[in-house]
C-alpha cells in the first residue's frame, strides 16, 4: 500500500480539524438558543418575579447540563482517535441532528403545562442523544481511527459510562406515562447515576485490559 505524501497527511488533518470546529460550532449554538425561553411574561414587566420563569429555569438548566456534559464526552472521545471516515462523519451527524434538536423539546416541555405528552417528548429527546453518542462511540472507537495506545477496555468505560444518562430518561419516559412530575423529579438521578456509571466503566476497563 502506497504510503500517504505530506499533501494528503494535511488534507486529512484539515478535514478532522473541520469535523471537529463544525461539532463544537453546534454544540455552541444549541447551548445558547437554550437561553431563549428565560423571558420574562408580559405582564410582569413591571416588577421583578422568577415565579413563573422557574419551569424555564429547570428546563434550562437541565437541557445546559445534558449539552455540556455531552460536549465533554465528545470532546474525550475525539481526543483518542487519530483521523476519521465517511463512517465517522455520518455517526456524527446524525448526533449533532439530536443536539441541535434538543432546544425544541426544551421549550416544549418549560413553555406547556407538564402533561404526559410533553414530558414525554422531552425525555425521550434526550435521551436519543445518548444513543446516538453511543453509536457514535462505537463509530469512532474502532481499530483503524484509534490512536497507538487505546484499548477496548477505554471503549467499554466511555459505553457504559454513556449509557446512564439515557437509562435514566428512559425510566423518566415510564414514569410520565403516571406521573408527569415525579417523572421531572426522577431526572434527580442523573448525576448519582454518572457518577455509578464513571465506577463501572472504569472498573471494567481495568478488567478487559488486564486481560488482554
Amino acid at each position: 500500500m502506497r504510503a500517504p505524501n505530506r499533501d494528503e497527511s494535511a488534507d486529512r488533518r484539515l478535514g478532522f480539524e473541520r469535523c471537529v470546529f463544525f461539532s463544537d460550532a453546534v454544540f455552541a449554538i444549541a447551548i445558547t438558543l437554550l437561553v431563549l425561553d428565560l423571558k420574562l411574561p408580559p405582564g410582569h414587566l413591571d416588577h421583578f418575579d422568577l415565579g413563573p420563569l422557574i419551569p424555564n429555569l429547570i428546563g434550562f438548566g437541565l437541557s445546559f447540563y445534558v449539552v455540556g456534559r455531552y460536549w465533554l464526552v465528545h470532546h474525550a472521545l475525539f481526543e483518542t482517535i487519530k483521523t476519521y471516515d465517511g463512517r465517522l462523519l455520518g455517526a456524527n451527524l446524525l448526533f449533532l441532528a439530536s443536539i441541535a434538536f434538543l432546544p425544541f423539546p426544551t421549550s416544549v416541555v418549560a413553555l406547556t403545562k407538564a402533561d404526559t405528552g410533553s414530558v414525554v417528548f422531552y425525555v425521550l429527546s434526550v435521551a436519543m442523544v445518548g444513543v446516538l453518542m453511543m453509536l457514535l462511540t462505537l463509530a469512532a472507537r474502532r481499530p483503524v481511527l484509534l490512536k497507538p495506545g487505546e484499548t477496548r477496555g477505554g471503549t467499554a468505560n466511555i459505553l457504559v459510562g454513556t449509557a446512564a444518562s439515557p437509562l435514566v430518561f428512559a425510566a423518566a419516559a415510564g414514569v410520565a406515562l403516571y406521573s408527569p412530575r415525579n417523572a421531572l423529579f426522577l431526572l434527580l438521578l442523573l448525576i448519582p447515576a454518572g457518577w455509578l456509571a464513571g465506577w463501572i466503566g472504569r472498573a471494567l476497563q481495568r478488567r478487559i485490559d488486564a486481560a488482554a
